[in-house]
């Protein structure tokens, strides 16, 4: 997690399409006529397929619906942690392959939280390595929030839990719509009525992705494209150059997380395997699979053992 100033702010629009049903021409009074009758007739068989369909789906599922709907239509992905041991090798082994890294200079530490990071801006989010920077600091901030799960995710080499954290916004911020049971996370350096809120079963189970939400004032800056670099204030213009990557890289289109040993069932990854373009799934080890792009360059990188990553170009 890191604190950041939003270049901008986005205004969210609903696009309204109404469809129109043509009506056929006719030749005289007795085609319009009939034309009027089988229009209707096909209206009403319609209507009763919807209302029937509509009272089997309320008898059937309707709380697995309203789930999938609240979870895919309101949460979307801020940014990726990944936990690293050495985060300065894991960092050459993804500037080699073509990424441009923020300088550490600019990188912030988790004021509070004794981690710190290292980061990758794309125009849809960023991907941070996370390690532990005071372990001193970590187990202070852990004695104030003890259901949250910053120990247990460092150790992951010894006590197996799965090294990748998801951050998550939702559209219409209202923390009392998370899909799931959560956990209130508050440092000095937030403003007094702002909270990250965690997901409660990433401590209770380690192999889910820790998951997280983020507040408005602090979720990562968006770009449709390129060009839209420039809305960055020229006092701020070296920042633009953070987004530039000499792979070509832009755009997060598709994550994939394996884990192992994992419960499909939970409300928590229910509602993370229903946001668009992120899918939680059982596997033989931890690996997370990033595409940019829509993978347009066909090319793959490989990262094990450093980083449990697979990078898609």
């Amino acid at each position: 997690m890191k604190k950041k100033c939003n270049f901008r702010n986005q205004e969210r629009k609903r696009l309204i399409r109404q469809v129109r049903v043509p009506i056929p021409a006719t030749c005289d009074n007795r085609n319009r006529w009939q034309s009027f009758v089988e229009m209707r007739n096909y209206t009403i068989f319609l209507l009763l397929i919807i209302f029937f369909s509509s009272c089997k789906d309320a008898k059937e599922g309707k709380g697995t619906i309203e789930l999938k709907e609240s979870a895919s239509s309101n949460l979307e992905v801020d940014h990726l942690n990944i936990w690293v041991k050495n985060p300065n090798i894991a960092k050459e082994r993804l500037i080699n392959i073509g990424f441009t890294s923020v300088p550490d200079s600019l990188s912030a530490v988790h004021e509070g939280q004794g981690t710190a990071g290292k980061y990758f801006n794309f125009l849809n989010g960023y991907l941070e390595l996370i390690f532990v920077y005071d372990k001193n600091e970590l187990d202070e901030n852990i004695q104030k929030n003890k259901n949250l799960d910053f120990i247990k995710r460092a150790d992951f080499g010894k006590n197996g839990a799965l090294p990748f954290s998801i951050a998550l916004k939702m559209k219409n911020y209202n923390p009392e719509k998370i899909p799931f049971e959560k956990v209130r996370y508050h440092q000095d350096w937030m403003d007094d009525n702002a909270n990250i809120y965690a997901a409660r079963n990433s401590k209770k189970l380690l192999q889910e992705p820790s998951i997280f939400i983020v507040y408005p004032e602090i979720e990562s800056d968006s770009f449709e494209n390129m060009s839209e670099l420039s809305i960055i204030p020229d006092d701020y213009a070296f920042a633009r150059d953070f987004y530039k990557h000499p792979n070509g890289a832009e755009k997060i289109t598709n994550i994939i997380i394996t884990s192992t040993d994992l419960d499909l069932k939970t409300k928590t990854i229910k509602a993370v395997n229903a946001i668009t373009n992120l899918t939680v799934k059982n596997g033989q080890e931890h690996l997370m699979e990033l595409y940019f792009d829509n993978h347009i360059q066909g090319k793959t990188f490989d990262l094990r053992p450093e980083i449990p990553l697979i990078i898609n170009l």
